[in-house]
């Protein structure tokens, strides 16, 4: 049997999801912007679950919130060069943002992409106003067997959706990837592997605090060591020159894997069920790290 072979399933909307997604990396160049499939901006660490398997490490991260000002100032360079389909609001927990309406408003002011989409657990959709429904034009709703949602809940959801015509994407999440190591790698070949193969690293395009990144995983390690070991080196600096785009296609090309390759074990790692971590067992991770 073959565990990396692409599994579909259809979520409760009807739509397709394949894991692991197909890979296409032949980047389009349009009137000088990169055509590229999503950029994402992570504007919380924290989260209201503690996930096993987190791809961006909420449980065993600090609570951090992005400011609007500086998600506005990333995109209003990334802009220039980059013409993603769709921008989304990621983290963490996107909903716990004190500022989410001012943060998608001012995404919207930069036209960074003609769609603003959040991922959230839909744990507290029922508590968003009418200003946060309007201000946004699509949600992807992480499905998990535990905790569920309410069917008063999903109701409420689907009615606000349809009321002010946000696009719903249930997406049933009931196995998360073990990617992350327990202990970095020292094996540079397997790390070129990882990289070659990992879907993520063309599907999660990042911006945090002034730097592009193919893959979510360096920022969230930079922040899960403390500095203690630098992973910034594993992306792009966001700049306004004339040599911007030259050197993000030639950043989307390489074919060097990342510092974070040697910490993960890629977007097709084996899969284990979900399961929520109780608090003992966070904070025996979270013991692992500086």
């Amino acid at each position: 049997m073959n565990l990396n072979a692409p599994v579909s399933t259809t979520s409760p909307d009807g739509r397709t999801h394949v894991f692991p997604p197909p890979m296409d990396r032949h980047y389009r160049v349009s009137a000088g912007r990169v055509e590229t499939r999503s950029l994402e901006a992570h504007i919380v660490d924290h989260c209201n679950l503690t996930c096993a398997e987190c791809c961006s490490l909420s449980p065993l991260l600090p609570t951090w919130y992005a400011t609007p000002e500086s998600v506005v100032d990333d995109l209003r360079k990334a802009v220039k060069v980059l013409n993603p389909r769709v921008f989304k609001l990621v983290g963490g927990e996107p909903l716990l943002h004190p500022q989410l309406v001012d943060v998608i408003r001012g995404v919207r002011t930069t036209g960074i992409a003609p769609v603003v989409s959040i991922t959230t657990n839909g744990l507290k959709l029922g508590d968003m106003t009418d200003d946060f429904w309007q201000a946004v034009d699509a949600l992807t709703i992480s499905r998990y067997p535990k905790p569920s949602l309410a069917p008063a809940l999903i109701a409420h959801i689907e009615a606000q959706a349809a009321r002010f015509d946000v696009r719903l994407n249930w997406k049933i999440q009931d196995a998360f990837s073990s990617m992350t190591r327990t202990q970095p790698s020292d094996d540079i070949a397997e790390a070129k592997r990882i990289y070659h193969d990992c879907w993520i690293r063309e599907r999660c395009h990042m911006i945090r605090d002034g730097m592009f990144y193919t893959c979510t995983r360096p920022a969230h390690f930079q922040t899960l060591y403390q500095g203690e070991r630098d992973f910034r080196s594993d992306g792009l600096p966001l700049r306004d020159d004339a040599g911007m785009l030259d050197a993000l296609l030639a950043y989307l090309q390489r074919e060097a894997p990342l510092e974070a390759c040697m910490h993960c074990y890629g977007g097709s790692a084996p899969q284990a069920p979900h399961r929520i971590m109780r608090r003992i067992e966070v904070d025996a991770l979270k013991a692992r790290y500086p």
